[in-house]
Parts: C-alpha cells; structure tokens; sequence
C-alpha cells in the first residue's frame, strides 16, 4: 500500500511541476522535469559561451567594432588543455575530495602557505588522476549489505564515498610522501610529459629549495600568473638559482628600457631569456622600433603567452624592409599595420614567404610592390594560402614556369584567401582540369569565386567542337580571310589544331622571317602546313636552308614543302644535289619537281640518270633511316 501512495504521490508532483504557470520545466517531458540538473537551454560541456565579439585577425591594426564591450584578449578567449582538464575533472565529487585532502596535507601536514597549497592542489589534474588511480581500490562501494546499505539518500551515500577518498589518501600520504616537485611544476603551466625530464634527481620537498620558492614569490607578487611561470621554469630554469633580490633588480632594470609592468610581466613569461642574458642585446629591436617612429611598449601588447620569441632575430625585419626601399616613415607605418611581420617566427615566417617570392622569380621591385599593398591578413595566413595557390595550379596541371609567373603577377590576390582543394572546386563546378587550367590563366581572379565558404556553381556546358570552330573562325579572320570564302571552306577541311595552335604557329613563320603576306598566301595554297608543330616546322625550314642548298623564298613558292616528311625531303635533296655534281640533271629545278613527283617517277627521270644512281639512292635512305633509328625498307 505505501508502495502505492508513494508512486501516486510522484506523478502527481510530475503533473503540478509541467503545469504551473511561469515553470521553466513546462512542457518537457517527465524525465526532464524531474531532474533538477536540466537546463532548457544548450550550453557547452565546458560552460563556456562563444562571445558576441569575433577578431577576425589576431594582430590587426585597424579599429575593431566592440560595440560596448571591450574586445577579449587572443589569450584569454584561447582555453588550454590544463584549463579544459581542471574544468572537467573539478565536476566530480571524488576530484573535489582530493583536492581538499591534498591541499590540506601540504598546507597543514608540510607547512606550505595556504596559496601555494591551494593553487597546487586545484592546478595539478594529471597528479590528483594518479593519487586517485592509487587508492581506487579503498574507495570502491561497500558489498551489499554493508554499513552504507541502511542509507536511503543518494547525498549521503556520496559523502560516505568522499570520506573513502580522504582517508584512503590520508593514509597514502602518511606511509608514502609525495614528490611535490611534480604537482608543483604542473600547476605552473609545464606539461605532465616534460616534467620527467626536468624534475630534481636529490630533491622531493619544496621547501628544501629555498631559491626556488624564494624567486616564485617574487614572480608572484610582481604579477605574473602562477600557471604563466611553468614558462619561464622551462626556458630559462636558472632564474629560479638566483639569489635574494636579484630577480627583482633584473624586473626593475627592464622597466628602466621604457616598459610598462604589464608589458614586463608579457615578455618575461614569452621571452623568459631576457631575464638571464644582456638585455641591452635581447632588446635591440626597441631601438629600431623607436627608429621608425613606434614606441618601446608597443609590441608588448601583442606578445601571446603561449608562444616564445626571440627578439634579437626581430631586428631583421625593419632592416629588411629599409634595404628594399622603404623610408623609415613607411616601414614604421608598415610594421605598426602588420606586427606579425615581426611576431610570426620573429620574422621567420615573413623570410619563408619572401623566399617564396623570390623562387618564382620576383625582384626588388615586385617585393615593393607586395608590400605596400599586403592584403589584411597575417603572414602565416597569406604564406599557407600562398602554398595553397601553387598546389591548386599544380594539380590543374599548370607548368612550372607559368605558376612562377603566375604567383609574381598575382601574388598579393592569391594570398589573401584560401582555396578550396582542388577536387572540391573541379567536382562543384563539373568539370576537368584541362578547362579549369584555361579558366584561371584567362582570368586569375576567377579563383577568388572558389575560396573557402564560397558557394560555387556549375560551369555552363562545355562544348569542345563549337570552341575550337570558333576559334579557328577568328584565327583565319584575324589574318585576313574573308568568312565564308571559298579559302576559308578550303582551310577549314585542312585544319586539325586548335585556334590558338594554329595561331602559334602562324607566328612562327612570320618570326622565322617571312613577310605576313606570303605567309597567308602560303596557307592559303597549301592550308595543311599548318597542321605541323612549332618544333617540326623548325627543323624542316633549318634543313631547307641550312641543308638543301635553297633559299627561303623557295619555301614561299612551294609551301607544299613543309607537308612532306624530314625523310622523303632529305633522301630527294641529297639524291639531286649529288647528281648535280656530276652534271646529269638539270641544275636550279624548282622544289616542287624535287618533291612533288612519286618516288617511281624520281627513279626513272633522276636516279638512273647515273650508273651508281640506285646504289647512292639505297644508301641515302639507310643513312637517313638510321639518324632517325628507324628500319630501312627497300622499294623492291
């Protein structure tokens, strides 16, 4: 019966719960309304919300719009792994329990000020994962029918489970003292998996090194972050051996450069070398900056915590930009746009694009140029989008040489956004990378349709057949065929290249020394010469004139010369210019009496013309049979 009116009693708590006006579990299911942890909204696992204000460029100089809250530092919006851990794990009673038995251990139990034992305590995530791990065993629930059985309430099982936790810890640190060093060196920023190598071989207590306490005081109370000095510990560990007052002289002395204690506080933890070398060496980039018109402090603001620098390599940036031309004046205003210029790589970054540029072929001046026009992105941003351009010519099958030249022309375009891959772009637009390599060397500026969050369309439909007629329409209207000719009907039947095959290899003849006009009229004669290659057209004309013992305007005459192969050319020229030596033929006959006539007819009106004429013309076919490493075949 109680059983009953318990149940009862449940669903009716249920009804009134998603019916009272103003609840804000009306209306949801029973599950959901019945536990208290429900929230009706979605939040991350995290408990963060994305804020209202998005940088889009993290060292911009230009005015950012923040409406009326002041924009959140790159750092601060950034959550690090220990951030995400501490966050997570803090979310479980056991972890809670450690923590305070933890704390309360080195605080009471080890003498430790009750801020460092509390930020040890709350900061170590991977060392309280390993004490837990330790004593999991003294912790699990009792067996069934225990002394925890006679409680009912869910809150006080789980405050028994965390007095499990304290005395089995208890005990652990009674019988097995910790190595403070190791949750110490975690809470200060340095990463579970480099601490091995870096823990004290001969020490295992905090307080048996005065030094070391004595200097993270005196970070402390100067204002760096506790989990901002693992930096400093890592890079520059003698810090932490200095004597009294030391550390707190080199502070002072780095303020006296004309630096602000917050910007001190920035570069000690990104920079902490400047703390153990010369800081008049370190520093020489302030000079420069003050040089050019930008004050000391002003780049501190952009230092990041989780990067290092190495401020005697920034110098080579503004002496860069003053050895390209740049005016003091400009470069200052050209740093104070782009500080990444500086900041990525102290200057690497910015080297590795100039490198880029200078392989594909830019000069002084194209380097200028890209500069007093660099796009609003940073340097790493425009390298990595740079490499994403050559990629994408690459895969389209431009060449070598022509992704140079197209990268010196449009280099400013094409880092200032990334492409989409290559099978992406192909496949939105349906279609091949012989067309898409046409496209972008017609019009580079198409590429920045393709960019990524860019919706593309499908290209129209391509039709091979209507291009090339077409372009062999304005190849032949452009040298002077009127449509519809009967020549032009004429040249159509002959042509197979393309129209800008045809018109390369129009302009070879023409460069090669022929007049415009007898070019056309050659074409118009004998239109299939055209269906040769630049490179075969050249070694035919060099043989006539260099070879044959013919001058060039024979070729104007007969340019049926050029449709015959190297081979029937070279046999025939050969044949009647040693039967000419010996007076047999008639000398100066036309190229085409030469050339035009069957091979039957040669033999009858030129190779008997002597006795030795067959055997002289067999052997002329083996030799030049042979320089083309082709078999020889006799005409019997």
């Amino acid at each position: 019966m109680n059983n009953h009116l318990r149940a009862a009693s449940r669903e009716a708590r249920l009804w009134w719960a998603s019916n009272v006006p103003n609840n804000p579990h009306r209306g949801l299911p029973p599950w959901c309304a019945a536990n208290s942890w429900y929230v009706p909204r979605s939040f991350p696992a995290s408990g963060w919300v994305a804020p209202s204000v998005i940088r889009l460029r993290p060292y911009s100089a230009a005015p950012s719009h923040t409406g009326d809250k002041a924009l959140v530092d790159a750092d601060e919006e950034e959550e690090d792994e220990m951030e995400r851990n501490i966050k997570q794990m803090g979310k479980r009673r056991e972890v809670r329990a450690a923590q305070k038995t933890f704390m309360e251990y080195l605080h009471i139990t080890r003498g430790m000020c009750f801020s460092d034992a509390e930020h040890i305590s709350k900061r170590s995530p991977v060392f309280l994962s390993k004490l837990l791990e330790e004593v999991k065993d003294a912790v699990k629930e009792p067996v069934e029918g225990g002394a925890e059985a006679i409680f009912k309430s869910k809150e006080k099982q789980r405050e028994m489970k965390d007095q499990r936790v304290r005395k089995a810890l208890v005990r652990l640190f009674q019988f097995n003292p910790v190595n403070e060093f190791e949750p110490f060196l975690e809470s200060i920023g340095i990463r579970p998996s480099e601490c091995s190598s870096i823990l004290p071989l001969d020490l295992m207590f905090l307080a048996e090194d005065e030094a070391l306490l004595y200097n993270f005081h005196v970070l402390c109370n100067y204002g760096v972050a506790r989990s901002k000095i693992g930096s400093i510990y890592r890079d520059a560990t003698e810090v932490f051996s200095f004597a009294n007052g030391v550390l707190a002289s080199k502070l002072k002395a780095l303020e006296e450069f004309g630096i602000s204690k917050t910007s001190v506080i920035k570069l000690v933890v990104s920079t902490p070398v400047v703390l153990v070398h010369d800081p008049n060496e370190e520093l020489k980039i302030l000079e420069w900056l003050e040089g050019i018109g930008i004050q000391r402090d002003w780049i501190f603001q952009f230092l990041s915590a989780q990067k290092s620098y190495d401020l005697r390599k920034m110098v080579r940036v503004p002496q860069f930009f003053v050895r390209l031309g740049f005016t003091k004046e400009v470069t200052g205003k050209l740093v104070r746009k782009n500080p990444d210029f500086l900041l990525d790589g102290s200057g690497k970054m910015l080297f590795t694009m100039v490198l880029m540029m200078l392989k594909a072929g830019s000069g002084k001046k194209e380097l200028f140029d890209l500069f007093m026009d660099f796009p609003d992105v940073s340097i790493e941003k425009f390298t990595s989008n740079l490499r994403r351009g050559m990629v994408f010519l690459a895969e389209v099958g431009v060449s070598d040489e022509d992704i140079y030249k197209f990268i010196v022309s449009n280099g400013s375009m094409l880092g200032s956004a990334s492409l989409k891959k290559p099978n992406s772009i192909l496949t939105h637009l349906n279609t091949g990378k012989k067309r898409m390599r046409k496209l972008v060397m017609g019009d580079p500026k198409l590429l920045m349709n393709y960019t990524l969050g860019s919706k593309i369309s499908k290209l129209p439909k391509y039709d091979p057949f209507e291009e090339s007629f077409n372009g062999k329409i304005k190849f032949l209207k452009s040298i002077g065929f009127v449509e519809g000719s009967e020549d032009m009907k004429k040249a159509f039947k002959a042509f197979r290249g393309k129209g800008d095959e045809l018109q390369d290899r129009y302009n070879f003849l023409v460069s090669s020394g022929l007049d415009r006009e007898d070019v056309v009229r050659m074409i118009k004669v004998a239109p299939q010469i055209l269906n040769q290659k630049v490179h075969v057209l050249k070694s035919k004309m060099s043989f006539l004139v260099n070879g044959s013992g013919y001058a060039l305007s024979d070729l104007v005459c007969f340019p049926a010369f050029l449709s015959f192969t190297m081979e029937r050319s070279k046999v025939r020229i050969f044949m009647y210019n040693w039967l000419l030596e010996r007076g047999v033929v008639t000398p100066q006959l036309a190229l085409s009496t030469v050339l035009a006539c069957s091979d039957k007819c040669f033999r009858t009106y030129f190779v008997k013309k002597h006795p030795m004429g067959p055997e002289v013309w067999e052997n002329y076919k083996r030799e030049v049979a042979a320089a083309k490493n082709m078999p020889c075949t006799s005409d019997d």
